[in-house]
């Protein structure tokens, strides 16, 4: 039988291994959450959920090696489990950070390109097959790359059969190198992105300031009513007000009646007498109906609005940062522990590989914890039909054993001889 070579001792490598089948567990069980949620609502069916819906099968499918997690390496590395679990980790689990830069990049397009989702769905086909054909080609080749003094690639990789120690450099080269330089990639944009929408919403402020400033008793932030209560500003009112002043059509003459509009106009007859017009009733003339874009209303127009960035746009950036932030946590681990073993000549410390296997096999579990964040209020209204339609489904089962008792309760008994 073969002995893998392991500077960790055989209960420290049980521990491994049962943290490494717990953790791929509770993966598949949140991966199968997100594909089943997806395909029976269209709820779900958001830009960000749709890309974590396609990761999440790559997460699966990941899973499925790293249950397997030492019992590949009982036997001999040229085994045709070792080797496939080999093949599966290195195609599958790279391909989480290739979605997170696909997220990035639809960021990136919504933001200084002007993508709507319509635009980015067209894309999905293309990322599906970058995301999963990248990683394919080193997966499959290594299946066939062999060396008398190093033997096949896919062996002995102290946590589950990987690419083996002696091919070390290609576990540098081909797996955790392009990763931290994807990661590099994707914070590139999101910094960008950040600064953008910081100097956006410190020109907002410009523009909500000295509106303040002349304001007498009503409030810029929206229209008074007779009861003195204040309507909310669309965030769209000031992009498109911002547009109008920057615009080289418009005269200061045209900008000032935008901000201070007449009192006589009729969208200033609720307010009392002495009551100056607010600078939201006077920009919610200007605006065509139907063009502020809200998450909660399930508009998901990830293009620009006027002269600023819409909230979806803003929700979006957000929630792929967060999956940016699974992969930081998912990678640091492995990372660390692979580095510190390089430096040693191979020496493991139990408990960095103890991070390692947990953080790994967890992928699927990180990208669902975003997925329920997005979609919260259409999980719970998922899992209410799933059991509205549960008790439904029993209550017409009993209901044919309920009506036959009724009638036989309801007729007159017959005598003995008549039976």
């Amino acid at each position: 039988m073969y002995q893998h070579s392991t500077q960790l001792s055989r209960h420290q490598q049980s521990v491994l291994s049962i943290i490494e089948r717990v953790c791929s567990g509770v993966s598949v069980v949140a991966s199968a959450i997100v594909i089943a949620t997806f395909v029976s609502s269209r709820e779900f069916r958001r830009p960000i959920n749709r890309l974590i819906f396609y990761a999440s099968w790559g997460n699966l499918l990941s899973n499925v090696a790293t249950l397997i997690s030492e019992s590949s390496l009982r036997h001999s590395p040229r085994g045709a489990l070792c080797q496939f679990q080999g093949f599966m980790i290195q195609w599958f689990l790279p391909a989480d950070s290739l979605w997170a830069l696909a997220m990035a990049y639809n960021v990136y397009l919504a933001f200084f390109k002007h993508y709507d989702t319509r635009r980015l769905g067209m894309l999905e086909w293309k990322y599906v097959l970058f995301c999963y054909g990248v990683p394919f080609i080193p997966a499959f080749v290594y299946l066939f790359i062999s060396s008398e003094s190093r033997g096949k690639v896919y062996g002995d990789s102290v946590l589950w059969c990987w690419v083996s120690l002696r091919w070390d450099f290609l576990q540098i080269a081909g797996f955790y190198a392009p990763i931290w330089f994807i990661v590099l990639l994707i914070l590139a944009i999101y910094i960008r992105v950040g600064l953008t929408i910081w100097r956006q919403r410190r020109e907002l402020r410009k523009i909500i300031r000295p509106a303040f400033e002349h304001a007498t008793d009503t409030t810029v932030c929206g229209d008074v009513d007779h009861h003195r209560t204040v309507q909310p500003v669309p965030l769209d009112s000031l992009r498109r007000h911002s547009s109008r002043q920057r615009s080289p059509t418009s005269t200061p003459a045209s900008s000032q009646r935008i901000i201070s509009p007449e009192v006589g106009s009729p969208q200033s007859h609720a307010a009392p007498r002495n009551a100056t017009p607010s600078f939201a009733s006077s920009l919610s003339s200007t605006i065509s109906p139907g063009i502020s874009t809200t998450v909660s209303r399930h508009n998901y127009d990830l293009g620009h609005s006027g002269a600023y960035t819409s909230p979806a746009s803003e929700a979006y950036y957000k929630y792929a940062v967060l999956f940016f932030a699974a992969l930081i946590i998912t990678w640091v681990p492995s990372s660390a522990n692979r580095v510190y073993a390089l430096a040693t000549n191979n020496q493991y410390v139990f408990g960095l590989s103890c991070v390692s296997s947990f953080a790994l096999p967890l992928q699927g579990f990180w990208n669902s914890l975003i997925y329920i964040t997005v979609s919260w209020e259409a999980i719970v209204t998922w899992f209410r039909n799933v059991g509205s339609r549960a008790r439904r489904t029993s209550s017409a089962t009993l209901r044919p054993l309920k009506y036959p008792l009724r009638r036989l309760s309801r007729e007159p008994r017959t005598s003995d001889s008549t039976l």
